[in-house]
């Protein structure tokens, strides 16, 4: 039988394996142009910058993002927050939606905290056979 050795190895292995996530994001481009970005879970303070990097990245090369929050669960000021700042960044040219559907989180923390009216709010995703989109609550942008 061997001794169990008090010296350190050289080499430490890579750790592969991620935390899971509370948040998934799905991304799927539609027939009309559009991403369309479906988010599943919750999103917190953990989350908000996954997301955030993520709709950063297809609002800078998109010519527009849907945003479908129907599967979220739990929306919080720091998702609030990177969907502000997501609107605020957004280039001209660009358009940037969100799809709240039945999530019941979603529409209540924009409606709580009056944000529902700075963001164009669809009620559903658009398909191929009779896009655009009807749009729900859509307001002007106030900029």
């Amino acid at each position: 039988m061997t001794e169990p050795s008090d010296e350190k190895p050289d080499v430490v292995p890579e750790v592969v394996e991620r935390r899971s996530s509370a948040l998934r994001l799905d991304q799927v481009e539609h027939p009309t142009g559009a991403v369309v970005l479906h988010a599943v879970g919750e999103i917190d303070t953990d989350t908000a910058p996954e997301l955030g990097a993520e709709v950063g990245v297809w609002c800078d090369t998109a010519p527009q993002v849907l945003l479908d929050l129907s599967g979220v669960t739990f929306l919080g000021s720091a998702g609030l927050s990177v969907l502000l700042e997501t609107r605020d960044m957004i280039e001209d040219g660009t358009r940037f939606q969100l799809r709240c559907g039945s999530s019941r989180a979603v529409r209540r923390a924009l409606q709580v905290t009056g944000t529902m009216e700075l963001f164009d709010v669809v009620d559903r995703i658009p398909e191929e056979s009779d896009a655009p989109a009807r749009a729900l609550f859509s307001v002007p942008d106030p900029r």
